[in-house]
């Protein structure tokens, strides 16, 4: 990881963003090149590049070394001229003479990255050029700080998520969460205490980074019942106490929840389920019939006296289920009678891990509008009560 909090497969992908804004600059000063540098350790990457194509370059071989130690607009006229940079590959090699850079800082004042123009000719730059080199580094600056802080808080969401699948007992059990965006409101939560696993999957309305602000409440409200689903309070129950901790929340968001949560009892199969507006679950049984657990029950924050029911049903030895958010029906041919097909491709797949790799597949190859979540659980055909 950089500075940025980017991994280098990451780093060394240009950004349309970025692009239009150098490609902008050359077009304003009639450079030969235009970039913006990221020093990152004794390296140099660069998000956007125009003119050029270095992917990654020592840090010591660039102008913009220079202007990231000074921590101020640098121009060099002549660079054949000057001793500090007369000796660098750009001007030995490819016959650079003039440079302009502006140092970019993130909120805390620290320089992250060069907004830069070079050409092959030695050149000044009047007043007025450097007044507008100035603002088209803001604007990339504003826009490499939103970059990097959205990237954080993509990490941050993909933390809080379960940190490993759960194989216990026969009981196979994984999710996935691929956000549209960098962020997004979609959450699922798994964990297996006194022999009762709890799985809980939401999908807040909307995407990005407000959706995902309250995906995070919904994820912790469903969490704190966690000790009394495991004791065996009713889910109806508990899904009104995480409705009426998020209730200020979703109405001063305008929003709702949709959320689905069962516990199953490991050693029997027998599963609790409450559904509130989802309706998105396949039980695949062992004979190969497709079965949807759903409910007439509304998405939490629709009305403030809404109530929700708890349901039973069973997990058979070699029966799978999944559960999911819409965003997976988008991807699908029947939007309308999905669940022969979600049955079809969960039966396909041996375990949680092929059919989530599947779900990963599908949405990499199509354009995802939606968040797509989906948790899977499979009991072992040789299970025993």
């Amino acid at each position: 990881m950089d500075s940025l909090g980017l991994s280098v497969p990451a780093r060394q992908q240009r950004d349309d963003r970025f692009d239009r804004i150098t490609r902008l600059a050359a077009r304003i000063f009639d450079a030969s090149w235009a970039g913006i540098t990221v020093l990152d350790g004794d390296q140099a990457w660069f998000p956007s590049a125009q003119g050029f194509d270095i992917p990654l370059m020592p840090r010591e071989d660039t102008f913009c070394s220079r202007t990231t130690s000074n921590a101020r607009l640098t121009v060099v006229p002549d660079a054949t001229l000057d001793p500090d940079y007369a000796g660098l590959p750009a001007v030995v090699n490819d016959g650079i003479r003039f440079y302009a850079g502006v140092p970019m800082t993130d909120t805390l004042g620290n320089v992250i990255g060069v907004f830069c123009v070079y050409d092959h000719s030695p050149r000044t730059m009047p007043g007025r050029d450097l007044e507008t080199l100035e603002d088209l580094a803001a604007w990339a600056q504003s826009e490499l700080v939103g970059s990097s802080e959205m990237l954080r808080a993509g990490q941050v969401q993909k933390a809080m998520l379960p940190a490993a699948p759960l194989h216990r007992d026969g009981w196979d059990v994984d999710g996935i969460c691929l956000p549209a965006l960098a962020v997004g409101g979609d959450l699922f939560d798994f964990a297996l205490t006194n022999g009762v696993i709890h799985i809980g999957l939401g999908d807040v309305m909307g995407k990005g980074t407000g959706a995902a602000l309250v995906g995070a409440g919904v994820r912790a409200a469903v969490r704190s019942t966690h000790p009394e689903v495991v004791t065996g309070t009713d889910l109806g129950t508990t899904t009104h106490r995480v409705a009426r901790t998020l209730r200020g929340d979703l109405e001063r968001n305008e929003s709702f929840v949709t959320l689905f949560q069962c516990a199953i009892d490991v050693a029997s199969g027998s599963v609790r389920y409450a559904d509130a507006g989802a309706g998105l679950c396949v039980l695949l049984r062992v004979d190969g019939t497709v079965e949807r657990l759903t409910s007439e029950d509304r998405p939490l924050g629709i009305l403030p006296d809404d109530t929700w029911t708890e349901h039973r049903t069973t997990i058979d030895p070699g029966d799978r289920l999944l559960v999911f958010s819409d965003g997976l029906l988008d991807l699908l041919h029947d939007q309308v009678e999905w669940w022969p097909e979600v049955g079809t491709l969960v039966g396909e797949h041996a375990d949680p891990a092929g059919l989530l790799l599947a779900v990963r597949e599908l949405t990499a190859a199509q354009v995802a509008l939606d968040d797509v979540t989906a948790v899977a659980v499979y009991r072992s055909p040789e299970a025993r009560e």
